[in-house]
């Protein structure tokens, strides 16, 4: 996953690329830089959907104003969430990722 993150950056012109690596989390190449961005903990029920989840969090997050860092943060959790619950369109809300993104940092 992070080789792809990297060659996919490389590849475009002043863009960057994030790339999901399952309960991971994911990749982020943006600016000259790698960063792992690790995924939110939780234990699954249905993971259907969870890349779409990400995606959409993440390309939200970024519409919103969120730097690509943040919006990894936020869309590792929502894509997280959004396993907890059986079917692909149980998606968490932008407020419940953040609660969530806050408490685990609150616990660290």
């Amino acid at each position: 996953a992070a080789e792809a993150a990297q060659r996919l950056a490389d590849g475009r012109t002043g863009g960057g690329a994030v790339v999901r690596d399952g309960a991971n989390g994911c990749y982020l190449a943006f600016e000259d830089q790698l960063t792992h961005v690790a995924g939110h903990p939780v234990c699954p029920v249905d993971t259907n959907g969870a890349g779409d989840a990400h995606i959409g969090a993440f390309i939200a997050s970024l519409a919103f104003g969120d730097d690509p860092l943040t919006a990894a943060r936020i869309a590792n959790v929502t894509a997280a969430l959004s396993t907890l619950k059986e079917g692909p369109s149980t998606a968490p809300t932008r407020e419940e990722a953040l609660s969530a993104l806050l408490a685990a940092a609150s616990v660290t």
